[in-house]
């Protein structure tokens, strides 16, 4: 993936093993608060990105295509029932994983776009997302600490080749369209676990 992301990766791993102190219900409240409010502003400029990253390199803001899906990134639907009946630490865990894996896609795509062309528009907004998604997986790691878990082990993910090395630029766009939109559906789930966890410890 290249040096730079070789960085990113060793200081999102060296983030996600914090291991801080337990804490009692009151401070997760507003610990989950933080997080709930840092989802929406991600789930907001993944929108606002997705809509630009249509524009300008699909060529129309309104293109849709949900039959197109890259399997190395995370499943977006859950069934209700079981995400009703969750553990608090499961809901965290899977979150911290998945997310873990939405952010190497991301800045992958942020990185590949610098490669192509100067810092531009498109790039800031990922690199913002890719950020932000590394402030909130840190989140998820302090808060699976305070209720006495760990974090998960980042997963040992190798980017396919056909994302690495994509045949035409216009699948490497494609690519891009995909982890941007299954990232919003996903932050959706990700503001609903948020919204209940911070309702469960209320004072």
């Amino acid at each position: 993936m290249g040096l730079m992301a070789g960085l990113s990766l060793f200081i999102l791993s060296v983030t996600l093993f914090a291991n801080p102190s337990s804490t009692d219900s009151s401070t997760l409240n507003i610990t989950f608060q933080r997080s709930l409010n840092l989802s929406r502003k991600i789930l907001q400029d993944v929108r606002d990105l997705l809509l630009k990253y249509k524009h300008e390199k699909i060529g129309s803001s309104s293109f849709e295509d949900y039959n197109m899906i890259l399997s190395s990134l995370p499943r977006c639907s859950i069934v209700y029932r079981y995400w009703l009946h969750m553990q608090d630490v499961e809901r965290l865990m899977l979150n911290a994983k998945d997310l873990y894996v939405f952010w190497i896609h991301v800045d992958f795509k942020r990185i590949d776009e610098l490669r192509d062309c100067q810092e531009s528009a498109v790039s800031k907004s990922m690199e913002g997302v890719s950020l932000d998604l590394r402030d909130l997986i840190s989140q998820l790691s302090s808060q699976l600490s305070a209720l006495n878990s760990t974090s998960p082990d980042p997963p040992d993910l190798m980017l396919p080749h056909t994302v690495l090395n994509p045949a035409y630029e216009w699948h490497s766009k494609l690519q891009g369209y995909i982890i941007f939109r299954d990232l919003e559906t996903y932050l959706n789930k990700v503001v609903r676990d948020f919204t209940l966890l911070k309702t469960k410890y209320r004072e």
